[in-house]
């Protein structure tokens, strides 16, 4: 199989870049590892409804994610921040307004982080995408790159002009064997960048009435107690159903243990 750019990874990078060079007419490829596109955006639908169990927000001061919402289409709107804010002691007591700042001035997509991954799959051909693909090797040859992935059906060889990682420095590094050679700072360089939030886990409650909203609170509360350290209003930007959401202050580990037990955890502390 042959291309002339090879993106690795199906999540918000990688169907920009395909989607622009779809435009100019470039052959090019797009192979993601999972069965869905998307990445670490993942939005899911209650009652036509789209909840983001990945990343939900960007600022004013991300202007080119502002421009891109439009260009395809979508709307976004700002968090909602109206009413009091909650803060939990360890011992369990409970008070209002303590002076922490929410969200606000945040934005979230209409629809969900996800419908901006539906809008730049829908700009690309079918044919130029290949799920549930893993790659495994990169080689640099005289005539470009060379990559090898272990797909489905046994192993898949592509060989490409160029090849683009769209995927965080810290995975390839660690799941990708390099056989030509790459200097060692590069590689430890790659091992040491940080991927945001990739510790942190998120539960979601879905509601028919925005009861904090109703009680005069706006769904932000910070928590020493947990099991959710920071939670925020999740619900769409019109009618519901409604949500809060929280990030969980335990490891992966600590979660892995609790199992459904953190769910129960979790109710409680809505």
């Amino acid at each position: 199989m042959n291309t002339d750019v090879l993106i690795v990874g199906g999540g918000l990078s990688g169907l920009a870049l395909a989607s622009k060079l779809e435009k100019s007419g470039v052959n090019y490829l797009v192979v993601e590892a999972n069965d869905r596109l998307g990445g670490r955006i993942l939005t899911k639908s209650v009652k036509e409804a789209g909840f983001d169990y990945g990343p939900a927000w960007f600022w004013p001061g991300q202007p080119r994610m502002a421009r891109a919402i439009e260009e395809l289409g979508l709307g976004y709107f700002g968090q909602y921040s109206n009413g009091s804010i909650k803060y939990e002691e360890s011992d369990g007591k409970v008070f209002a307004n303590r002076g922490f700042s929410s969200m606000q001035g945040s934005y979230r997509v209409k629809g969900g982080t996800g419908a901006l991954i539906n809008a730049l799959a829908q700009r690309l051909s079918k044919e130029n995408i290949l799920l549930s693909h893993v790659l495994h090797s990169v080689e640099q040859t005289v005539q470009g790159i060379s990559a090898e992935f272990n797909a489905p059906k046994g192993q898949v060889q592509i060989h490409a002009k160029k090849i683009v990682l769209a995927l965080p420095p810290r995975v390839a590094e660690e799941k990708i064997a390099f056989k030509s050679e790459i200097p060692q700072t590069a590689l430890q360089a790659m091992r040491q960048i940080p991927t945001w939030m990739a510790g942190q886990a998120k539960i979601l409650g879905i509601y028919d009435r925005p009861y904090w909203r109703d009680a005069g609170f706006s769904g932000d509360a910070m928590s020493r107690r947990g099991p959710m350290v920071e939670i925020h209003d999740a619900s769409p930007s019109e009618g519901g159903p409604y949500a809060l959401f929280g990030f969980v202050g335990f490891s992966a580990n600590d979660r892995l243990q609790l199992g459904d037990e953190i769910l129960k955890m979790a109710k409680e502390q809505l």
